[in-house]
């Protein structure tokens, strides 16, 4: 199995149990689990994500158990040289935006800029729409919109050759929202033996299915998104990393689409053996 979303680091708002690079991998190992794409964990809270990421994938390109992927916000000013220092450092094969944490939106010209740099150099460009269950949150932290769904079918759209991955979808009501499904298929999909209808999404999105969280939620995601665009996440250490590969295995989907889900697409995405 191979994990597209794990987060390397410390969390302010409680212990995580695994907070460096070392234990990440024992407790990604310890589900089965055979590569995993990290990041700085640190790069949600910290002003300047770049710090979190010289500090976390030195540490993470030591390990072949890790791809690293670095975090950036695009509307600094030094963005693209920070993306030119973590492609030239340590050869990251994915970008990751948090705009929800870093207060900007993905029409941003600095987004678009970092997309358009991305999609000529072949890199991976992920979206995080949330962090963490709003009921977990500390209240300290500021009201935190999701980054909607639509917004990253939109930048898929303006980069067609830009590989993009959503991370943290989690209501389905948002794809219907977003108008990519005919009116009323969502309160048809629970009755639904066969699927009558897929998300219209753009080839070149992935969805990664760590938040996506319902009665049957590997069906119900192939209901509404093509197998081969489906991604095994934990969001570990902030979630339990038993949790997303249990979804995928234990569904009645057909064993090819758990098999693309669990390992195949990830390793199709990031170019591995």
């Amino acid at each position: 199995m191979i994990d597209i979303n794990a987060g390397c680091g410390d969390w302010p708002f409680w212990p995580t149990r695994a907070h460096d690079a070392a234990s990440l991998e024992e407790l990604l190992r310890a589900e089965g689990i055979e590569r995993a794409c990290a990041y700085p964990l640190e790069a949600y809270l910290w002003p300047d994500p770049q710090e979190a990421n010289e500090l976390r994938l030195p540490e993470l390109v030591k390990s072949p158990f890790f791809v690293p992927s670095a975090v950036l916000n695009p509307t600094f000013p030094n963005a693209l040289r920070c993306y030119e220092a973590c492609r030239r450092g340590w050869n990251v094969p994915m970008i990751r935006l948090i705009p929800s944490y870093h207060l900007y939106e993905l029409s941003h010209e600095g987004v678009g800029a970092l997309a358009g740099r991305a999609e000529e150099d072949g890199v991976i460009l992920g979206v995080h729409l949330q962090a963490e269950d709003k009921r977990n949150r500390n209240p300290i932290v500021i009201e935190l919109s999701e980054v909607p769904f639509g917004d990253a079918v939109a930048l898929a759209r303006r980069h067609p050759k830009l590989t993009v991955v959503a991370f943290g979808l989690a209501r389905i009501g948002d794809v219907q929202t977003a108008g990519l499904l005919p009116e009323g298929y969502v309160g048809r999909l629970p009755t639904m033996k066969e699927v009558e209808h897929r998300a219209d999404i753009p080839e070149n999105l992935f969805v990664e299915l760590s938040f996506f969280e319902l009665e049957d939620s590997f069906n119900t995601a192939l209901k509404l998104f093509r197998p081969e665009q489906l991604l095994m996440g934990t969001h570990a250490p902030i979630f339990y990393p038993r949790a997303a590969p249990l979804k995928i295995q234990r569904s009645t989907a057909p064993e090819a689409a758990k098999s693309a889900a669990l390992a195949g697409n990830a390793r199709r995405l990031l170019g591995l053996a």
